[in-house]
């Protein structure tokens, strides 16, 4: 019986080692929504899938439905975000991210607009400069984002223009300035009300 292989591509969030040289990642997809995996023999130093299927990697999956979770058959890495943004602190804007991710994200369930809000983060982060203060503007922006996504964010207009489209540029970040602290109280309630 042959099994249909389904294609698509994930960020992987986490992974953890499970006997002598497989994984279990927690991957976040752009048609599959939250998916755990297994990748065999991906710890062996010939494995082929063993650099594409590192934490923090965008990678090009094809995954089979086994009985509890999915097997990875293959993977290509698109993009590394630990080599790609260069400095910790961008880096560590993403760790911060995908911690919230796998909070907020229960079940298999696909969200594209999500998907592409995290895809179109990471690639203007990975080449526009930020200073520290705007690194934390747009992190606020980006968890806006998240969280409007996932319906956890009330309605609030003052939001609305760092809602209303995926693009990113540097006056939307430098917008945020005057009203950071009214977000992150909005973030913090958000999260507090989800209970997650």
């Amino acid at each position: 019986m042959s099994h249909h292989i389904y294609q698509t591509d994930g960020f992987v969030l986490a992974s953890t080692n499970k006997g002598e040289a497989n994984r279990y990642l927690h991957i976040f997809t752009r048609d599959l929504g939250m998916i755990q995996a297994t990748a065999q023999g991906v710890r062996l130093v010939e494995s082929k899938l063993r650099y594409s299927l590192q934490n923090y990697s965008l990678s090009h999956l094809s995954l089979v439905r086994g009985r509890d979770v999915w097997r990875i058959t293959s993977a290509s890495q698109l993009f590394n975000l630990h080599e790609d943004l260069k400095d910790k602190e961008r880096f560590a804007v993403f760790g911060k991210v995908f911690l919230l991710l796998r909070r907020l994200l229960a079940g298999e369930e696909k969200n594209e607009e999500l998907f592409n809000i995290l895809k179109a983060a990471f690639l203007f982060l990975k080449e526009t400069p930020l200073s520290a203060e705007t690194l934390s503007n747009f992190e606020y922006i980006l968890v806006l984002r998240i969280l409007n996504s996932l319906g956890y964010l009330g309605d609030n207009s003052s939001f609305q223009p760092f809602l209303a489209s995926q693009i990113w540029h540097i006056e939307l970040i430098e917008h945020m300035g005057p009203i950071s602290k009214k977000v992150v109280s909005a973030i913090n309630n958000s999260l507090k009300e989800s209970q997650l």
